[in-house]
């Protein structure tokens, strides 16, 4: 991997990990507008889009972060 290529694939990462920390947010939000009534059907669907929306977030940044953490062990600089 090039150096250039490392840098390319950290700032995937870094966009990685703050597209899951909005996602991470904006469940927050939801959350936080719960009330002790049961939640109503659009409600629960919305809340369940989000949370897909999450995970699927925070898997794309964990993939991310282990090809940038593995460039890092393995060295980069170099053409392979």
């Amino acid at each position: 991997m090039t150096h250039g290529e490392f840098l390319a694939l950290h700032t995937q990462c870094v966009t990685a990990m703050r597209n899951y920390v909005g996602e991470a947010e904006k469940s927050c939000v939801l959350l936080g507008q719960c009330t002790a009534e049961p939640l109503s059907d659009a409600e629960r669907l919305s809340l369940v889009s989000q949370e897909v929306a999450e995970k699927e977030a925070h898997s794309a940044y964990l993939g991310t972060k282990r090809l940038l953490y593995d460039a890092a062990l393995l060295g980069h600089g170099f053409a392979s």
